[in-house]
């Protein structure tokens, strides 16, 4: 069973769909006669808190659910992007570490600079830079303790 904040929210199902004209629409199964629409997503979800407050509930005590209503094939397209969106973003930054490891190698066992670096990896000596020096700033970033 869950505890604290979760345990209290209120599951509500948003139905959220595109309009004849263009705009978005959202109703409400729950909350009879709950509905309002934006121009774009974005100023739909800002909408949902007010009219939640509108039909006495607290949008802190509200987890939205929502359920857009869009052709299957699209949704199962936007499902396809986002996930090879983030298998690219997580190959990128398995690339980024490697980078940086072997930025870390060459800079110490050939006494190479960041030019020939870049030139070897076919990155900007910029990039280099930032990549060799990376792991240096997330440890300077993080809070020591006082002695």
């Amino acid at each position: 069973m869950a505890t604290g904040p979760q345990a209290m929210k209120q599951r509500v199902v948003a139905r959220i769909r595109r309009d004849t004209d263009g705009s978005w629409l959202v109703s409400f199964p729950e909350i009879k006669g709950a509905h309002t629409y934006g121009r774009s997503l974005n100023q739909l979800r800002r909408r949902i808190p007010e009219l939640l407050r509108l039909w006495d509930r607290d949008p802190a005590r509200v987890e939205i659910v929502e359920v857009l209503e869009l052709p299957t094939s699209l949704k199962r397209a936007i499902s396809t992007a986002t996930a090879q969106r983030r298998e690219a973003e997580e190959q990128s930054q398995a690339a980024q570490r490697e980078l940086e490891r072997t930025i870390q190698r060459l800079q110490s066992q050939l006494k190479i600079g960041v030019r020939d670096t870049g030139e070897l990896l076919g990155i900007s000596p910029q990039y280099a830079h930032k990549l060799r020096h990376r792991k240096q700033l997330r440890n300077a970033a993080s809070p020591r303790l006082p002695r």
